[in-house]
């Protein structure tokens, strides 16, 4: 995973907590990964001023984030799921072919 050109972090944070050992793991990924100038993309759907909270570490979700942010590309997107969206196209689409049904 070091040396790999790109790393892919999707959904981090989904679980809202990950334990310490899985945390110090994804320090030194981070970190080690920083050094080395290799690219990291982080998907979440998580503020990153929570990320010391489900990291239990304030200090550690500070390092992290200075590596990734110190070279990065924040791309935040705002607005409702796009499943959720289609979910409610095809549940109105299923509602109203039942009322024409009767």
């Amino acid at each position: 995973m070091v040396d790999a050109d790109l790393l892919v972090l999707d959904y981090l944070f989904l679980a809202r907590r990950i334990n310490d050992k899985a945390g110090e793991l994804l320090q030194t990924l981070v970190h080690q990964r920083y050094k080395l100038k290799r690219s990291i993309v982080v998907t979440s759907n998580r503020v990153v001023q929570d990320w010391g909270k489900y990291l239990g570490d304030n200090t550690m979700a500070t390092t992290i984030l200075d590596r990734l942010m110190h070279r990065a590309h924040i791309l935040e997107f705002e607005g409702k799921s796009y499943r959720l969206k289609e979910a409610a196209s095809r549940l109105t689409r299923l509602t109203s072919a039942d009322v024409k049904q009767n």
